[in-house]
């Protein structure tokens, strides 16, 4: 669902608490060691950008995920946030240019600066790129009328998950845990 006033689109988002703070957590570290490495290559010139529009989404996930679930509301395992679609987009190209930069015969600093910020947190360069990678592909999932409905029931607090409601609520609900659960790395470590 689109506000055209805000220019803001609604994404859901896992309710995960303290795992997605994690998650937000491995993003913004990326974010931030790479905007201090002193090779700028090519790709790396879309870190500051993404940066502040990581600043902008984690600042809405980060309130998304404080807000409690309505009791017996449309959606209670996940989060309903508006984004900014060219937010969303910065950051998707930021997780492309990075993604490149691992391929054989590309230029060696980006991957070189990518090894030195994930040596900081006790990680891999594509456990990073995968955590990157993962927050966009949530954030772009397009919901389609399923999420406009949720979105419109949460809005009146509607009670009850029978129905076309529950059943919009279980297709939303595995379409973003599919898309989180997508290339997640079997020991979670790289998230903590």
């Amino acid at each position: 669902m689109t506000d055209t006033r805000t220019r803001t689109e609604i994404r859901a988002v896992p309710r995960l608490g303290a795992d997605w703070v994690r998650a937000g957590g491995v993003v913004s570290g990326l974010l931030l060691d790479l905007l201090h490495e002193p090779e700028v290559a090519a790709p790396l010139r879309t870190v500051r950008p993404a940066l502040r529009a990581w600043g902008r989404l984690a600042t809405a996930l980060r309130a998304a995920q404080r807000r409690p679930p309505t009791p017996g509301g449309p959606c209670p395992d996940l989060c309903l946030v508006a984004v900014s679609p060219a937010d969303v987009d910065t950051l998707g190209v930021a997780a492309r240019a990075l993604g490149r930069a691992m391929l054989p015969g590309c230029e060696r600093g980006t991957y070189a600066a990518l090894t030195r910020a994930a040596d900081a947190v006790d990680s891999t360069p594509q456990q990073l790129v995968v955590a990157l990678t993962r927050m966009h592909g949530v954030l772009d999932l397009d919901l389609g009328t399923d999420g406009e409905l949720l979105h419109l029931l949460a809005g009146i607090r509607t009670r009850g998950t029978g129905g076309e409601v529950g059943a919009a609520n279980r297709r939303v609900t595995g379409r973003v845990t599919e898309m989180w659960r997508a290339g997640a790395p079997d020991d979670e470590e790289c998230c903590r």
